[in-house]
Formats: C-alpha cells, structure tokens, sequence
C-alpha cells in the first residue's frame, strides 16, 4: 500500500540531552574529582524568543541510591504541555552528608537559569518535584530562597531559587521521620545523611528540617502523600502543611487513598492534572 497523507501538528517535538555535566564534585576519597548530570528533555522549537518553564526532578532512594532518569518516561507528558524536564543527579549520603545534596540541587538550578538561553528555559518559572528523600530535598529548596549558605561552587552570580515546590511523600523532619515510620527498615538512612542518629544530634536535625526555616517568604507548595505509606508518615507532611498555611504560605495537599510508598498512583493523569493547575496558577 502506498499513500500520501496530511498530518497535523498539535504538540512539539521533544529533544533529549543526556549527560549534561552541571557541577564536579570531590571523588574518590576527596584525591580526585566526579561530574554531576543532567538529563534534559526539552522542546524542538526554532523560535528562539520562545521561553518554557523548567520542572527539576529529584529522585527518592533514601539518600543512598538515586538515578537521575527514573520516572522521567512517565513525567514526559508535562513537557508536551510546555515544560522543560530536567533530571538531576545528586550526591548520595555514601559520598557526602547534608548540606551537600541540598548544595547539588541548587548547583543544578544555578546552572539551567545560567544556561537560560541555551535551554529556552525562562528563568522566573522554576519548579522542584521530586519524590521521598527527593522530596525532602525539594522541601528544603522551597524554604530556603535567599539562603546563600547552601549556594556552593559555579555560577554564583546567578540565584538558585525556585518558584514552586511539589513534594512527593517527602521526608520533612529526619527524626520524626525515624520514629514515626510504620517499618524500621530504613532507620539507618537517617543516620547516614546527618552523620548521627537524629535523637542525639538535635541541631543537625534541625538544620536538615524544612520546618525550621518556614517564613512568608517560603513558595507556593503542592503537597502530595498516601494514606498507606509505611516509610515516610503521613502526618510528617500534614505538619509541613499546617505550618506552611500557619505563614500565610500558599499551599494544597492531596492525601491519596490507599496509596503507599512510591505507589504508582501519584503517576497518574488524575493526579498530573492536579500538579499542572497548581503550576498555572502560581507560576
């Protein structure tokens, strides 16, 4: 069969840029040093005036195990609708403890809003998502804008802030995390990121605790968790809620019946319909 047929073009093309280096970091055992990537799915657009906002994904694995490209496949729809997707890679606690994977973070942010150009990206509409430890991580970004004690190595000259934040079943408080959690099997996980258990280091808790820092200045968050998680506990994001409406700060939380941890429910249409009406009215 051979034919001639018309197609309409409703959405852009999408490019993919893997491996983008955006920091280097000490290696192994502080004699060498180590790159740190991006994974960048942006639009195929000639029109270079054009500018897209830019959603960085963090990905959970109790600060131990993380990959960069996880989940991007099913968040690829929010670069149809007009975002840029950017993955990041970012130090586990094997390899350094907090600040530094809030310094990663926000090294990978200086670098897309210094690269603005390059990207089309639009530097004034920036939104951390992420997931569990991820989460905590994007909490962290949405409460310390302004904080240039975080802000570590190239381009200095540009800010790291964020304008919109979207937690899911993020950790909040390393401890109350630990003892509120349903299973003890990720105890340990908390240790290795403060570099104590967090009952006996209160100050490192406190530091590495979203709540802590929860001003009127804090972004708009969207806050999303399950009723069955048994890592991460559900009241831990209520509390960051309550505080957050405490401030005056913008903030929805979505509680997903029957949900668990990393549950394939929060990567459903219902629920990026959700986080894209967010996003609208607050970027």
């Amino acid at each position: 069969m051979k034919k001639t047929i018309d197609v309409k073009t409703v959405r852009d093309g999408l490019w993919m840029d893997t491996n983008v280096t955006y920091a280097q970091v000490p290696g192994w055992l502080g004699n060498t040093t180590r790159d740190l990537k991006l994974t960048v799915i942006r639009h195929f657009q000639n029109d270079s005036d054009k500018r897209y906002p830019v959603i960085f994904w963090f990905a959970g694995g109790g600060w131990m195990d993380t990959d960069n490209n996880v989940h991007l496949p099913n968040l690829v729809d929010f670069a149809h609708d007009g975002y840029i997707l950017v993955g990041v890679e970012y130090r586990d606690s094997n390899k350094v403890q907090f600040p530094g994977q809030l310094e990663d973070a926000k090294a990978a942010i200086r670098y897309v809003r210094a690269n603005a150009d390059r990207y089309q990206a639009d530097p004034d509409r920036f939104v951390a998502m992420a997931e569990s430890a991820g989460g905590h991580m994007v909490s962290m970004l949405g409460v310390t804008n302004g904080h240039q004690e975080f802000d570590k190595g190239d381009h200095l000259d540009v800010s790291s802030d964020v304008q919109v934040v979207v937690p899911f079943y993020g950790v909040v408080d390393p401890l109350t995390a630990k003892e509120g959690s349903a299973t003890d099997d990720f105890d340990f996980v908390y240790r290795n990121l403060l570099g104590a258990e967090p009952e006996d280091a209160p100050e490192l808790d406190r530091a590495a605790n979203p709540l802590s820092y929860i001003d009127q200045q804090t972004v708009p968050f969207l806050i999303l968790h399950g009723t069955k998680d048994m890592v991460v506990p559900l009241k831990d994001s209520e509390q960051l809620y309550d505080k957050l409406i405490e401030n005056q700060v913008p903030a929805d939380m979505y509680i997903l019946n029957g949900a668990g941890h990393m549950d394939a429910q929060f990567l459903q249409p219902q629920v990026f319909e959700i986080i894209k009406n967010f996003l609208a009215k607050h970027l």
